[in-house]
């Protein structure tokens, strides 16, 4: 008996140990984990930092430029604000890599070449202030401010690589956390309830003997079902979390990402209803974008900002019974009797409100706080990358004053389009417009009467133009409009009704009416014309040039030439 006793006890022991052992190491790896996810946070932390000052640089170079070529006191203003932003950023990224020696270094060669170039645009815009545009314009010429900026580009890339390197590192460990955590639990739990299963076998032996010990077994065996389940959910969530977070960081855009979310969520939270609710960039309103389940407390599916209590508070608003608790005035309350709780999670990433991420769910206190708090610190950093690298390819193919698709665009576009137009043997026609006495116009009325003209020819444009074409500003008073899918007869006539509709035009700049204004139209056909874009391109260009040479609003073709 006493033999028997050992055994039951070593068994028991060995079987505790084991899970002892497979719940600590499972813990050490969930910190683990979560550890090599706050780093991965941290490097798009930088990264997103780095993007948000190369950004304010950009802006701050650009109203400079503006601010020289219109004397718009606007384009000044933006540019302090731009100057004073970027140096914030800096000081930000500066502490964020500082545990990074290699980093820190790059960071302040970094630092010192945007500060110069800062300073560059700064200097420019007080020559101009003190001696006027040509000074100006022979300081930008010779003040080695493209130089400047390569070298900062140069920086940028080898900070960045670097950040990504690390990005790389931090979430492969991440990874290697998890599978280390799923492999202990795959090996260790089937371990322990072998023993278990052992144990309890030689106690149902001695059931009359032992009948205390055995239902000290059923306890225990119950208890440790349960740890397998929690295990199991455990190691489960931690690989949807890792695997969205994996999934946000590759999407091109908001849609996707909250399509991600909307799938990942529904297996990760399937018994709770959930809503992203995103945030207008005018901040007054916030609307619901994706859902998933079924709400126990419904919510308005658009809302003013100081309708959620997490939006006004910065803060999670998280109520156990929503019947007994502070609610949001956005959330409809269910009858009395059903208790149900809710959570309103905040977006938000560098100070910025981007939403709020809305949970309810029947039963009191029956929410995953803390697997919903990691999922929206993670959507709110691909949300603020994802806008951020959305509003940088609109700067980079925009033309800031008319609004049109600037130059760059038109090179990269114009190839693809004919090409496009080869595969589906349709034509395409290319127009080169010019306003007609746009110098003499300028000097009359000024540079504020010429930007404005230049700002109602783009809308014009805009508004005359289908959805497939392609309206471009080329350069000074000179654009261009790709015409997609069309005859060469349907091509003269689109734009002879352009032509007549600028001469319709009516210009008006601080409150009065600036005159008449007209246009000629150069026009090139593919393939009739040219079956290549710079080929097309000159063709039209010539075909305006005999039209400004014939007497000017009017319409020539190439084909005519």
């Amino acid at each position: 008996m006493r033999l028997m006793r050992h055994r039951y006890l070593l068994a028991f022991l060995s079987a505790a140990a084991i899970l002892a052992l497979v719940g600590v190491a499972i813990m050490l790896g969930t910190q683990r984990y979560r550890e090599d996810a706050r780093m991965v946070v941290h490097t798009m932390e930088v990264l997103g930092t780095m993007e948000a000052a190369h950004a304010d640089l950009l802006r701050a170079v650009a109203s400079q430029r503006s601010y020289v070529l219109t004397d718009d006191p606007t384009y000044r203003d933006l540019h302090a604000t731009a100057r004073e932003n970027g140096r914030e950023r800096l000081a930000a990224l500066e502490r964020l890599v500082a545990d990074n020696p290699s980093q820190t270094a790059r960071t302040r060669d970094l630092a010192k070449l945007v500060r110069h170039r800062l300073q560059l645009a700064t200097e420019a815009i007080d020559l101009y202030e003190r001696e006027g545009l040509e000074a100006s314009r022979t300081f930008a010429r010779t003040n080695r401010s493209l130089e400047t900026s390569l070298a900062i580009e140069q920086a940028s890339g080898q900070l960045e690589g670097e950040e990504r390197r690390l990005l790389r590192i931090r979430r492969d460990a991440a990874e290697q956390s998890a599978t280390a955590v799923l492999v202990l639990g795959a090996v260790g739990i089937p371990l322990s309830l072998g023993i278990l299963g052992w144990v309890y076998v030689l106690l149902s032996r001695e059931v009359r003997e032992r009948a205390h010990a055995e239902e000290r077994a059923i306890g225990l065996n119950a208890e440790l079902e349960g740890g397998v389940a929690r295990l199991e959910r455990s190691s489960e969530e931690l690989r949807q979390l890792s695997r969205y977070a994996s999934l946000l960081q590759t999407c091109r855009n908001v849609p996707e990402a909250l399509d991600v979310t909307r799938r990942v969520m529904s297996v990760l939270m399937p018994t709770v209803g959930g809503t992203v609710f995103l945030t207008r960039s005018s901040q007054d309103y916030a609307e619901a974008e994706a859902a998933w389940g079924e709400h126990a407390v419904p919510s308005q599916a658009m809302l003013m900002p100081t309708d959620c209590w997490a939006l006004r508070r910065a803060q999670p608003h998280c109520v156990d019974d929503v019947h007994d608790g502070v609610t949001c005035a956005h959330q409809e309350l269910p009858p009395p009797g059903a208790p149900a709780s809710s959570a309103c999670l905040p977006l938000s990433a560098q100070g910025a409100s981007l939403g709020f991420l809305y949970l309810s769910a029947p039963g009191r206190a029956s929410l995953p706080i803390s697997i919903a708090s990691t999922a929206a610190e993670q959507l709110s950093l691909a949300l603020t990358n994802l806008r951020l690298q959305e509003t940088l390819r609109q700067q980079s193919i925009r033309d800031a004053l008319t609004g049109l698709y600037n130059r760059r665009y038109l090179e990269e576009s114009l190839p693809r389009e004919i090409a496009r137009s080869e595969r589906r043997g349709q034509g395409l026609a290319v127009l080169m417009i010019d306003l007609d006495h746009f110098k003499a116009f300028n000097d009359k009325h000024g540079h504020d009467g010429g930007d404005a003209l230049l700002a109602a020819f783009g809308h014009l444009l805009q508004a005359s133009s289908r959805g497939e074409d392609i309206a471009c500003r080329y350069g000074g008073e000179e654009f261009t409009l790709i015409l997609t899918e069309i005859t060469p007869e349907d091509a003269r006539r689109r734009a002879e009704e352009l032509r007549a509709a600028v001469e319709r035009m009516s210009v008006r700049h601080l409150q009065r009416n600036l005159g008449d204004v007209t246009a000629s139209i150069g026009l090139a056909m593919f393939p009739d014309d040219a079956q290549d874009a710079g080929t097309l391109q000159r063709k039209a260009d010539a075909a305006l040039y005999r039209a400004k040479h014939a007497g000017r609003n009017r319409v020539e073709l190439a084909a005519s030439g």
